[in-house]
C-alpha cells in the first residue's frame, strides 16, 4: 500500500466509504446522506481509497482478512455477521472501528438504538464517523451507576447521539436500587417504563460482553457484600446488558438481580433487527459462547484468538 498522506480521520473515513460502497452495495448518492457530506466528496474519496491501494478487488483492512473464521462462526452460531480481526499487530481500536463501520452500514434514518454498556462499546462509540440522524433515538437499556461515566448506558446515549447528530433518551434512575421497595417505585414511573420499553424494541443494539472474575464492575461499587455472594453462589460466569448468566448461560435470579433497573435482554434482542456484540479475549470465550448460544447478538466482533477458542468449545 502507497503511502497515505491524509490524517487518520481521512484514512478511517475512506475505509468506511470503501466498505459502504464496494461491501455494502450501496449507492455514491446514499452514502453521502448516510454521512452527510456531498457525492463528489464520497466519490473523491473511493479515487483516493484505490490510488492509496486500500481498494484492490476487494476492501483491505485489518479486519477482512478472516474470512474462514468469520464463516465457520456463522455457521456454528448461526449469525448473519462476524468480524474477526487478527490477533497480532492490531489494537482495540481496530476491533472498534470494525464494529463502527458495520454499525454505520445498518444504520437507518428512523432508527431506535439501545446501547449497552463498558468499555467495548464506549470504544466503538469513539470509533463512529459523525453523521447526520436527526430522527434516529439512542436509548441506555440501563439506569445509571459508577464514577466512570463514559462506560455506562447513559452517557454512552448521550455520546453516541451527539456523534450522529441524533436524539439521546436518559433514564432517571439507578441501575441498581437499594432496596426492592425503590425498585418497585422507579419501574412503576412512565418515564423509566418508557425508556426501557424502547431499548426493548430498538432497531439495533451496541453490546459488550464481561466476565464475572475480570469484569470492571466490582470497582464501580455495584455490588455489597452479600450481591457477591449470592451470585458466586449462583455459578455466575458473566453478564450482556447487566443480564447476569450462570456457568451453564442460564439467566441468574437472586434478591440482587431483582433490584435492577433494565430492559429485559431476551425481549430487546428478539426484536432488534441488528443486535451487535463486540468482546475480545479468550478469558471471554464462555460468556460469549452463552450469549450466540442464546441468540442474544446476530453480529459479532472479536478478536482471532477468541474466534478460534470458540470454534474449540
Amino acid at each position: 500500500m502507497n503511502k497515505i498522506e491524509s490524517s487518520d480521520s481521512m484514512f478511517n473515513k475512506m475505509i468506511l466509504i470503501a466498505n459502504l460502497y464496494y461491501k455494502e452495495k450501496l449507492s455514491q448518492q446514499e452514502i453521502a446522506k448516510k454521512l452527510n457530506i456531498s457525492r463528489p466528496w464520497v466519490s473523491k474519496l473511493l479515487a483516493r481509497a484505490e490510488e492509496s491501494g486500500i481498494v484492490k478487488i476487494e476492501v483491505m483492512t485489518p479486519f477482512t482478512e478472516n474470512a474462514a473464521l468469520e464463516s465457520a462462526l456463522m455457521h456454528k452460531y448461526y449469525i448473519k455477521h462476524v468480524g474477526v480481526i487478527k490477533s497480532e499487530n492490531t489494537t482495540r481500536d481496530d476491533l472498534a472501528l470494525a464494529a463502527a463501520n458495520y454499525f454505520i452500514s445498518e444504520l437507518r434514518p428512523e432508527d431506535v438504538v439501545g446501547v449497552g454498556w463498558g468499555t467495548s462499546v464506549s470504544r466503538l462509540i469513539s470509533a463512529t464517523e459523525s453523521l447526520c440522524f436527526p430522527k434516529v433515538k439512542v436509548v441506555p437499556l440501563a439506569g445509571s451507576f459508577g464514577n466512570t461515566m463514559d462506560l455506562f448506558p447513559n452517557l454512552s446515549s448521550i455520546r453516541l447521539a451527539k456523534t450522529i447528530n441524533g436524539v439521546a433518551e436518559v433514564i432517571h434512575a439507578p441501575a441498581v436500587c437499594s432496596s426492592q421497595e425503590e425498585y418497585e417505585a422507579l419501574m412503576n414511573n412512565d418515564q423509566t417504563q418508557k425508556l426501557l420499553y424502547m431499548g426493548e424494541h430498538a432497531d439495533i443494539l451496541l453490546l459488550g460482553m464481561g466476565t464475572f472474575e475480570i469484569s470492571s464492575q466490582p470497582q464501580f461499587g455495584i455490588f455489597k457484600p452479600d450481591d457477591i455472594t449470592e451470585l458466586n453462589a449462583k455459578q455466575v460466569m458473566g453478564d450482556i446488558a447487566l443480564q447476569y448468566l450462570d456457568v451453564n448461560g442460564n439467566p441468574i435470579d437472586t434478591d440482587f438481580t431483582r433490584r435492577l433497573i433494565r430492559a429485559n435482554i431476551f425481549k430487546a434482542s428478539a426484536n432488534a433487527r441488528t443486535s451487535i456484540g463486540i468482546a475480545e479475549g479468550v478469558y471471554k470465550k464462555d460468556i460469549i459462547h452463552a450469549v450466540l448460544s442464546l441468540k442474544l447478538v446476530n453480529a459479532l466482533f472479536t478478536d482471532e484468538e477468541t474466534a478460534l477458542a470458540l470454534l474449540g468449545i
